[in-house]
């Protein structure tokens, strides 16, 4: 039996915590709870990864000041947080880049109808929530921009690892991708168009899940082929 680092005991608590605290009391006692996730993760990841990336730190930072922000006040700092989710995107795309090559582009295995079908439900998804946020927030349009080509770029990439099949756990990395659409577009409904207890939990569980997916893919993924680490000599 495989026996689990106390750093993911550390996280697991503290992601029953969290989700206690959405379920029964006002949400803005996350302000004090939810970046603790984050950190968990950064000390999961310290101790069980073999090479430190400083991004993955530098990401999970990001992710903890914009909860903090998010849970203060998403209308009055929603400027703040498009920028920090956008710093987020970048960091995990810079992470991502290493596991990707020249071969994992080829256009057959690319364009598959699964491919499409999802390509194209993420398009309306994105046209769709933006289209009911822009009436409220159309001084800020830049940002949503921002927040919308950064995350597509962190999906793409996400999408070609996990088509092109070529790491473990791959699996993870689609599971994290399809977690951080899932969040984005339901914070955007939940803090300005209708909010829901409901929504604030769920939104909990799939942005803690994304986060903890891909936190496990960076520290256990390796190349089916060469049984390795991809580049491990990448500090950055």
């Amino acid at each position: 039996m495989r026996k689990i680092d106390i750093a993911y005991w550390f996280f697991y608590s503290f992601f029953i915590v969290v989700i206690g605290i959405a379920i029964f009391f006002d949400k803005s006692l996350l302000v004090y709870t939810k970046p603790i996730v984050p950190l968990s993760l950064i000390v999961v990841y310290i101790r069980c990864s073999k090479k430190v990336n400083v991004l993955f730190i530098l990401s999970m930072i990001t992710i903890m000041i914009t909860d903090i922000f998010v849970y203060i006040n998403f209308v009055e700092y929603f400027r703040v947080i498009a920028l920090l989710i956008t710093a987020f995107y970048i960091f995990c795309v810079f992470l991502l880049l290493k596991f990707v090559s020249k071969q994992d582009l080829k256009l057959k295995q690319l364009i598959s109808p699964p491919l499409l079908i999802g390509v194209m439900l993420i398009f309306y998804l994105i046209f769709s929530i933006t289209q009911m946020v822009l009436p409220k927030m159309s001084d800020s349009i830049g940002y949503i921009i921002s927040i919308v080509i950064s995350m597509l770029s962190f999906s793409a990439i996400g999408f070609v690892i996990y088509i092109a099949d070529r790491f473990e756990k791959s699996i993870y990395l689609f599971v994290a991708t399809c977690c951080t659409l899932f969040v984005d577009a339901l914070l955007a409904v939940n803090e300005l168009l209708y909010y829901n207890r409901v929504f604030t939990v769920l939104i909990n569980i799939a942005e803690i899940g994304g986060i903890y997916f891909f936190t496990n893919f960076l520290i256990e993924t390796r190349d089916k082929n060469k049984n390795i680490e991809p580049h491990k000599d990448n500090y950055f």
